[in-house]
């Protein structure tokens, strides 16, 4: 009987020192080197769900050697994977090193992402983009002692998670030294195409934010679109501009020559114009935006007093695109409502309806 009531009373006394040596037993307490770092889950392979509601299914073929795919005789590439993979309607050229197949069915996409035979034989890995299956989302307020690992395990959400990643904020010390510093947000992955509201850690509520990724640009060539790792362009300097690399430039940051707007700053300083754009048209891109807005006044006919309703809604029913849409977005609301253990609210199928809407205007510009 004393043992339970001193369990009882340390139970009583909690604050956020003891919660932790409750929460974490992944050593949140220690100061861990991984404590950090990105916690992926296990053997997850993006698929696409066989209620996806799209109306083709894309898998994209990487080269494996060194030989990019574009030096390849595509045709001949084309015809074995027709062989060795049913339901490929057509293929589309994506760059010199990617090609992409679209299947008609999701479960034949699947089907040849798994068939490893297939690419080894051909020398190629197959994949599918993470836009079509997956979405990540920002919550806040996350206490700064959990990591990333006993985030994933406290969390319960209606969605699959894929991934947990602590934005890290960069700090200099008077020396000059470089360090990151946890913050409170968090970016969390869901295994699907749509974000939910919210979620629960630990049985607190967290609501769910839009995550707006960084602007990319190239620290070898400084370049927008793309990342070092995959350039093949010359190497430029952040400071001067001329073909070497940045520690080797003769000048200091006071004699900065921008290489997009000539200002005297560095390529890579958020206080480029050039760059401040490319900031806001990302915002832009990434933004929730409300139904009426995805459209402009030319996409369906204008409303007038000598048009009935009903007009105005025959001509929407006979506009293909419209209802392959509204279609699109049924599936998708039957196939949550499946899988979810909570039951589908309005403001759920909402978020489902504008989704598919907003992939269908993404695509189409």
């Amino acid at each position: 009987m004393g043992s339970k009531r001193k369990k009882r009373k340390a139970d009583d006394n909690c604050s956020p020192e003891n919660s932790r040596d409750v929460d974490s037993p992944d050593s949140d307490s220690s100061m861990d080197e991984d404590k950090y770092k990105v916690f992926k889950i296990d053997n997850y392979c993006r698929q696409y769900p066989e209620d996806g509601g799209n109306f083709e299914y894309i898998v994209i073929y990487e080269s494996t050697d060194t030989r990019p795919l574009g030096d390849r005789d595509l045709m001949s590439l084309g015809a074995c994977l027709k062989r060795q993979s049913k339901g490929i309607k057509r293929f589309k050229r994506i760059n010199k090193y990617k090609v992409g197949a679209i299947f008609e069915r999701p479960g034949l996409a699947n089907i040849a992402l798994n068939n490893t035979k297939v690419q080894k034989d051909l020398h190629v890995k197959a994949t599918i983009p993470a836009t079509l299956t997956e979405i990540t989302g920002v919550i806040k307020n996350v206490p700064i002692y959990m990591s990333n690992k006993s985030i994933y395990n406290g969390i319960s959400s209606s969605r699959d998670v894929v991934s947990v990643r602590r934005f890290m904020r960069r700090s200099r010390d008077e020396d000059g030294n470089t360090s990151f510093l946890p913050t409170q947000s968090v970016a969390i992955t869901f295994a699907c195409p749509t974000l939910p509201t919210n979620v629960h850690i630990n049985s607190w509520y967290f609501e769910v934010s839009a995550y707006t990724p960084p602007v990319t640009q190239c620290l070898k060539c400084l370049r927008y679109g793309h990342i070092g790792k995959f350039c093949k362009n010359t190497q430029r300097c952040s400071i001067c501009g001329e073909n070497h690399h940045f520690k080797d430039c003769t000048k200091n940051s006071t004699e900065a020559v921008c290489l997009h707007c000539n200002g005297n700053h560095i390529a890579i300083s958020a206080e480029c114009p050039i760059k401040k754009k490319k900031i806001q048209e990302n915002k832009i891109k990434h933004k929730t935006v409300p139904f009426s807005s995805l459209f402009n006044e030319k996409s369906f006919p204008s409303l007038n007093t000598k048009t009935k309703p009903t007009d105005n809604i025959n001509t929407l029913l006979q506009n293909d695109d419209f209802l392959k849409l509204i279609i699109a977005s049924v599936i998708k609301i039957i196939s949550v409502n499946k899988t979810d253990d909570s039951p589908l609210n309005s403001e759920g199928i909402k978020n489902i309806i504008l989704d598919t809407f907003k992939i269908s205007s993404t695509n189409t510009n």
